[in-house]
């Protein structure tokens, strides 16, 4: 049997006062400022345009007669504080519609610019500039709208918390290489943001350019500092535009869908394979704003399949449910309103919605969000303590409603999520959560969910999960959809300091054993953890060595029943390097208890580079050996194992890139027998013939499955809404006697147009 937790935890004396107190003040004593005086201003007045605006790179347009300009950058890092090495100009003005940024970027040697002709958000290696704007000037919620020196668009959102690069925004731009550098011009317009009632705005912006050379430049206005995690909170003021009206416009989605789809009519039979007939759908999606700031959405017989499977990940060795980010424009839009420390709501939850509705408004500081969707199949996620179920059921109607409180760079919010099974069976959240900052450096956030689940009483779901009860010293609850009733509850707390020179967290999360998230994730329950970090940064400057940074990490896990699960201590060391090159070496030390069996000797040493060392090539590496535990036996065991990836991104030309991939992992028992050994390969290979039209093929052998996939897509695109692609997913697999045989093939086409009033 398990022992109790009385394991001594050697991390936990790695807490905040092993730093020498005055090393922080040392350091940042030897930051350079030689910055030019203009950027302590931060603060801009914008005027509106003095005629109209061509978004075409040449900046010769009577619109920019008189417009605001700002320069005086500050680099960020890798010196922060810094004279940039390259000068950079920014043009400010507006009209009734848009907001217009141009950027008048020097280089001297425009030929090492690096500019990809590629899809919309795929720039993050290019030289790049951009724009951050928060409209209610509260650091709750800024947009980030970027362009690399030809016009190629990526865009973000950004919370205090976190940044979410999925979402996609309606923007123009256009760029181009000069003798002198690039220029680059941006219209924003106004109904693409959520923007407060006001006669008069006052807005937080900031201003950014990245010049990746030997180092990764990135500079700013105003001057920002790493002792603030929190970018929204140090933006400057703009101040100047009028009101602005983006109540009353109106959106329409309207999509068709052809199909045609076939596959193996039985899995062990290679011959028979059956093609399906043609099918075609139409499909409406709506988006109307009531006034600034309040928007609703609803799509009906949405087509939420998506154009590139997610990329395949190794899951031979581990009984959790794995997680996959979110791809759906519809659940892009909005969703930082939803995102909490424990994912109470996973927007792929709702699977396939037959509509869906979606509203969100904010009033003054507060926010309010709505989702609600019936689902034609709806998945579920079932947590236990050492493995998780996923199975699919029915239909289903999922409600989700959020209130979010801004409290200036802090935040505290409420979530209430609730899914509904068609014949019985249903699953209720209620949490709070929040983020409060004690100073730039200090915070402390929290979060606290009850659940309750009224279990559908479906038999041939329950032949389908594990037999195994839960709750309780003795187990009080089985495993099985049975039509039970239970409630549950998960709790979170991190108090951290994130600053330039040493940051640390000592964090706690608990879920109780009947604690389940329906709309969530939740891959596992029935567990206390604790754990601490540590990490200092160190900036030499010498021998091209910019940045070293050692750290520790150390803490355990134990069930609700007071049993040890797992204990670790992982110590590391990690450095950047010239030629955008960063290296970095940790190692794991570890005991657990899994399945009643106490494992001992669990060790692992990792090593990993990366480097964006030039335009042409980029790649990276990860190598892993250890003593790893075999999950997947009756009665586990510690067995040696490897463990290596590695990637590249190849540019030949501007137009084409390549991007392979191989990941590979192995285990043995002591004895010497195999558990497993395998690997998976990827390669992505996109030709862009310009912004609006390019090709790209994914091919990808999974050598754990014996499977093949191959996908074909043409896409023309217009901006992130108005779309048209043609393509195919062909799925082969090995049978023994007849090599690879086709197991799945589905042609495809659709054609979706964004309507804007």
């Amino acid at each position: 049997m398990p022992s109790k937790a009385t394991y001594s935890l050697p991390a936990l004396a790695l807490l905040a006062g092993l730093l020498p107190a005055g090393l922080e003040a040392q350091q940042d004593a030897a930051v350079d400022t030689t910055a030019s005086a203009t950027t302590a201003l931060r603060a801009a007045d914008i005027r509106p345009a003095a005629g109209p605006v061509r978004i075409d790179a040449q900046l010769d347009d009577a619109g920019w007669e008189g417009a605001t300009r700002i320069q005086g950058f500050v680099e960020l890092q890798p010196r922060e504080g810094a004279q940039p090495p390259v000068e950079t100009e920014v043009l400010l003005a507006y009209d009734e519609a848009n907001l217009y940024v141009a950027f008048i970027a020097k280089d001297p040697n425009p030929q090492a610019i690096r500019a990809t002709l590629q899809p919309r958000d795929r720039l993050w290696s290019d030289d790049w500039v951009g724009v951050l704007l928060d409209p209610y000037g509260d650091a709750s919620l800024g947009y980030y709208f970027v362009s690399n020196p030809i016009g190629v668009q990526g865009d973000l959102q950004m919370t205090p918390q976190r940044e979410d690069s999925s979402i996609d925004f309606v923007y123009t731009t256009a760029g181009r290489i000069t003798e002198e550098g690039y220029v680059v011009e941006m219209a924003i317009p106004f109904r693409s943001l959520r923007v407060p009632d006001r006669e008069v705005q006052k807005w937080g912006i900031m201003l950014v350019r990245t010049y990746p050379r030997s180092s990764r430049h990135y500079a700013t206005w105003p001057s920002m500092s790493r002792n603030n995690q929190c970018q929204l909170c140090q933006v400057a003021q703009l101040e100047g535009i009028g009101r602005v009206r983006t109540g009353g416009n109106l959106e329409l989605l309207p999509a068709a869908v052809a199909s045609r789809a076939g596959r193996l009519q039985n899995p062990t039979d290679p011959s028979s394979f059956e093609q399906g007939g043609l099918q075609a759908e139409p499909s409406l999606g709506v988006r109307y704003t009531f006034t600034p700031g309040w928007r609703a959405e609803a799509t009906l017989n949405p087509d939420f399949s998506q154009v590139e499977s997610d990329a395949a990940q190794v899951d031979v060795n581990t009984t959790f449910a794995l997680f996959f980010p979110e791809r759906r424009p519809f659940f892009q839009e909005g969703m930082d309103l939803y995102q909490t420390p424990l994912t109470v709501f996973y927007s792929r939850s709702v699977n396939s919605p037959q509509g869906a509705v979606k509203l969100t408004g904010r009033s003054g500081r507060t926010s309010v969000g709505y989702v609600g969707a019936r689902d034609e199949h709806t998945p579920f996620i079932v947590p236990f303590e050492e493995r998780t179920a996923v199975l699919q059921a029915g239909h289903s109607f999922t409600n989700v409603l959020r209130v979010q409180r801004s409290l200036g760079g802090s935040n505290v919010g409420a979530l209430l999520t609730d899914r509904r099974l068609e014949g019985g069976g249903s699953g209720t959240t209620l949490s709070a959560d929040g983020l409060y900052r004690f100073t730039p450096v200090y915070n402390v956030s929290g979060h606290l969910v009850l659940s309750h689940t009224q279990e559908p009483n479906d038999s041939a779901l329950s032949a389908r999960l594990p037999r195994l009860t839960f709750g309780g010293d003795g187990g009080e609850h089985t495993a099985a959809f049975d039509g039970e009733s239970f409630t549950g509850y998960g709790g979170f707390v991190r108090v951290a300091r994130d600053a330039r020179h040493w940051s640390w967290n000592a964090l706690y999360l608990g879920v109780s054993p009947t604690y389940r998230a329906d709309t969530g994730f939740q891959s596992q329950n029935n567990y206390h953890r604790a754990t601490v970090f540590t990490g200092l940064n160190f900036f030499p400057h010498r021998y091209g060595v910019e940045r070293v940074t050692p750290s520790l990490f150390g803490g355990g896990y134990w069930n609700f029943q007071g049993e040890q699960q797992q204990v670790l201590f992982s110590p590391g060391i990690s450095a950047t390097l010239p030629r955008q090159t960063q290296v970095g070496i940790n190692s794991t030390f570890r005991e657990e208890t899994f399945r009643g069996v106490h494992l001992t000797g669990i060790r692992e040493l990792g090593v990993w580079a990366s480097s964006n060392f030039s335009d042409a090539v980029r790649a990276g590496f990860n190598l892993g050996t250890g003593r790893r535990v075999a999950r997947t036996l009756a009665v586990p065991e510690v067995g040696p194992g490897r463990s290596a990836s590695a990637w590249a991104v190849i540019k030949p030309v501007q137009q084409v890139v390549v991007e392979p991939s191989l990941s590979y992992e192995q285990l043995h028992l002591t004895s010497g027998t195999e558990v497993f050994s395998g690997y998976i390969a990827r390669t992505r290979f996109n030709f862009q013939y310009n912004r609006e039209l390019n090709f790209r093929v994914v091919a990808q052998y999974n050598g754990f499955r014996d499977r093949v996939d191959l996908e074909p897509l043409l896409v023309y695109q217009l901006n992130p809404f108005t779309i048209f692609y043609v393509g195919s997913t062909y799925t082969s697999s090995e049978f023994d006697g007849h090599g690879f045989v086709g197991t799945s093939r589905q042609y495809f086409a659709k054609f979706q147009y964004l309507l804007r009033r």
